[in-house]
């Protein structure tokens, strides 16, 4: 994490993946992939963010919403605006808010970007 803050996402990447390997927890993982996403969308490696966070069963979901909001990012930087769409929308339906004001500005703008407008 330190190595992310401090814009060194080479070392952040290698440091995330080792300590994706190395979760000791389901929480810990889905935590770490989390990041591991940030860091990858960050180097504009939006398919790599995309396939780290599709690697967890989306029966996670419940107990993670968060997962949804990321994946949601991933989609839009891909142009997947539908799927994208039905992802932050359902985080905005969870009772996690953590990402309540990115979620509706995602959505905001991919209304904005969508061709029926």
């Amino acid at each position: 994490m330190q190595a992310f803050e401090r814009f060194q996402y080479a070392r952040a990447l290698t440091c995330l993946q080792r300590a994706k390997s190395l979760a000791r927890t389901k929480d810990d993982y889905i935590f770490v992939v989390c990041q591991l996403a940030i860091c990858l969308e960050s180097v504009g490696d939006y398919h790599g963010a995309t396939a780290v966070l599709e690697e967890i069963p989306t029966a996670n979901y419940q107990s993670h919403p968060e997962l949804q909001y990321f994946l949601a990012t991933a989609y839009a930087f891909l142009n997947r605006t539908q799927a994208s769409y039905e992802l932050a929308t359902a985080y905005l339906k969870s009772d996690d808010s953590d990402f309540d004001i990115e979620a509706t500005e995602l959505l905001q703008e991919l209304k904005q970007t969508s061709p029926s407008n």
